[in-house]
């Protein structure tokens, strides 16, 4: 009983403290300027700080990410068989897993693992799909950023013989662009048609209804009245030929007796 009075003697002497404080630089923030000034000018000296510090971190992200894309295209860095090349593809991205694992401060050792392994797949397009599924996205950004960085330094074809197989499999900045230009081309052209084709249609419909009427009705009536003609003459031409075939009938018993 004693150790727990104790313990909750204690914790509330320690609330009080901490609100008797918290009262006290309420009013100190309040009522004295000095004290505001203070305040002000430990703000920002910590905004400072943290900007230094981001320099810091960005100038030491750049550097090791120039140093990373120097050091593959030397030769001997990455393999040349193609087993070599999958033991090493392996043992790259199992290192850039265990490495993002651990935190934000290994993002860009991991970023650096998965770019060799890219380095060395046959395509690297699919493998970068691949990344952005499967890794967080701070350590695709880096990733993206070692690719235009490489692209930019040994993207022009300086490099020698055995660092063209290597440079050949890198994805550029502009391929990607010109995939993204031609997903998006089809669907605007689908756009296109769906806008003008509601435009010709109502114009078509009015116009082809009236012409077809009136050419039917005046072609159906003459032609019931010109076949009655040739059946009287038919008719006629009989008769002639009867009464032609009766005369010569007459004429033959006459000439017998």
């Amino acid at each position: 009983m004693k150790f727990s009075t104790a313990l909750s003697v204690s914790a509330t002497a320690l609330a009080t403290v901490a609100i008797g404080y918290a009262f006290y630089f309420d009013y100190k923030r309040r009522n004295d300027p000095a004290f505001r000034k203070k305040l002000r000018k430990q703000s920002k000296q910590s905004v400072k700080a943290a900007k230094k510090e981001m320099k810091a971190a960005a100038q030491q992200e750049n550097m090791m990410i120039e140093k990373a894309v120097k050091d593959v295209v030397e030769p001997g860095v990455l393999p040349t068989g193609v087993q070599e090349k999958e033991a090493f593809f392996m043992e790259q991205v199992a290192t850039g897993e265990a490495l993002f694992a651990q935190g934000p401060s290994y993002y860009v050792p991991a970023a650096i693992a998965f770019f060799k392994a890219l380095k060395v797949y046959p395509a690297p397009v699919e493998l970068v799909m691949i990344y952005q599924k499967a890794v967080p996205k701070e350590v695709f950004d880096l990733i993206m950023k070692l690719i235009t960085r490489d692209a930019a330094v040994h993207g022009a074809g300086g490099a020698s013989a055995s660092k063209d197989d290597v440079d050949d499999s890198v994805p550029t900045a502009e391929s990607t662009k010109e995939v993204e230009d031609k997903s998006q081309k089809p669907k605007e052209a689908v756009k296109e048609e769906s806008k003008e084709e509601p435009k010709e249609e109502p114009k078509e419909e009015p116009k082809e209804e009236p012409k077809e009427e009136p050419k039917e009705e005046p072609k159906e009536e003459p032609k019931e009245e010109p076949k009655e003609e040739p059946k009287e003459e038919l008719k006629e031409e009989l008769k002639e030929e009867l009464k032609e075939e009766l005369k010569e009938e007459l004429k033959e018993p006459k000439e017998e007796p």
